[in-house]
This record gives C-alpha cells, structure tokens and sequence, in this order.
C-alpha cells in the first residue's frame, strides 16, 4: 500500500500490476493466489487512495515455445500487448523463435528490460531486430538510476540516443531497493528543460503507456544527445565516462 501511496503523491492516477508468471503455467494455483491477493489489494486501495486506478496484468516469462496466451485477460487492459521476459534475465538463442510465439498467438510483445539481459551489449543489435518484429522496448528506470549495474546503464543510455525505448516502467515488484515509481525518470530526463527531452519523456512516460492499454499506435521517440544534457551527465555520474 505504501506503494500506491507513492505512486498518488507523484501525480499517477493508474497503476498497472504485473506480477511474474511463468509462461508455462499461465493457469493453475500460482496465478489462482494472485488474482486473491490482488482483490484484497484493490479493495484496501479503494479506501486509502481512491485517486488510483488498479488494475491486474502479467509479466509473463517465455520459456516454452508451447506456451498457451490465448486468456486475453493476462494482456495489458485489453489493448492487445503482453509484457513478457526472457528467462533468467539472459539473452536466449532462441529470442526471436519465442517473441515469434507469442507474436503468432495475437499479442504486441512488450519486452520487460531489454537493457537487462546478460550479454545484450555485445547483441545490442538483437533490440533493433525486435522491434523490427513488432515488439515493444519497456526500459526499467532504475536502470537509469544505476540499480542494475553498469551494462544495463550503458545500454539504457545508448537505447535513449538511438530512439529504441518505447515506455519506461517502474518493475517496481515491492522491492524496497528499487525505485518506487517512474517520476524520478521524468525528473532525469527533463532536467535540461529542453523541448526534445520533455517530449521524449512526455512519449515515454505517458503518451505510449497509455496507448499500449488502449490499443492506439505508438509514437516514435526522438533520439537523446548522449555527449550533453542529463543524458550526459548522469552517465559521467554513474559510469565516470
């Protein structure tokens, strides 16, 4: 609850829950104890911040390529996009093959932390690929902040310059190291005041967000200037570039 506390005082009205799942077991007791605890969860934040719009999806973590997405209710708000990971936060040889089935089943894939998987600076090439299939880019914040060590940072950046990150999520997952929500992003990539950071983070934070649970097509984002401005600065801060 402190969470979505959180989330309010930032001036976020609607919380999208995204809970792991594993990709083979999309049915069954784990998912049963979820939708449980997340009815106590809803009705707790009717009382305390009513301002919120709570609402139950999945993470889903692609690890068999018969993996069964036809429940439209693990998507995103009905929009038609799943967020979805790669097993152990390593870059599979198998990437493409398991974004293809999930791609076939209907969905818009929303991967989770590119950034993230061991290995993805060496494939950064692997992302332009995705998104070429019709994935989403979904950067963790605190990926930007330095939580995730210096390779999710490095790639998050390079991600940034070259127009890649489609939405920026929390991946908050109660975890008390993490950061809490995605307002400290705003903050970061606002922070020069010039116009193409603010409508790159306007795209990232708000506009795709809120397309992807609609259905509507993404905007692009306009490619950062790694060299100057926040993007600059925070890599000096964190990597000593």
């Amino acid at each position: 609850m402190d969470a979505l506390v959180s989330f309010r005082d930032a001036g976020i009205s609607r919380v999208v829950t995204t809970p792991h799942l594993d990709g083979a077991r999309t049915s069954g007791s784990r998912r049963e104890r979820i939708e449980s605890a997340f009815q106590e969860l809803a009705s707790a934040a009717e009382v305390t911040v009513p301002e919120i719009q709570l609402e139950l999806a999945y993470e889903i973590r692609i690890d068999d390529p018969e993996t069964d997405l036809s429940d439209r209710s693990l998507g995103l708000s009905g929009g038609g996009a799943i967020l979805v990971e790669f097993p152990q936060l390593a870059m599979p040889a198998y990437s493409d093959s398991m974004l293809g089935v999930v791609v076939d089943q209907g969905w818009v894939p929303v991967l989770a932390h590119p950034e993230r998987y061991s290995g993805i600076e060496i494939g950064y090439d692997s992302i332009r690929r995705w998104r070429e299939m019709g994935a989403i880019m979904c950067l963790n914040v605190g990926s930007l902040l330095g939580e995730h060590g210096p390779e999710a940072s490095r790639v998050a950046f390079r991600m940034l310059s070259d127009g890649l990150a489609d939405v920026i999520a929390s991946d908050h997952h109660a975890r008390p190291r993490r950061s809490t929500t995605v307002r400290r992003g705003w903050d970061l990539i606002t922070a020069d005041g010039s116009d193409v950071a603010i409508e790159a983070a306007r795209t990232m934070l708000v506009t795709n967000p809120r397309a992807l649970l609609s259905g509507d097509p993404l905007l692009p984002v306009s490619g950062l200037e790694r060299g100057g401005g926040w993007l600059g600065q925070l890599k000096r801060r964190l990597l000593g570039g």
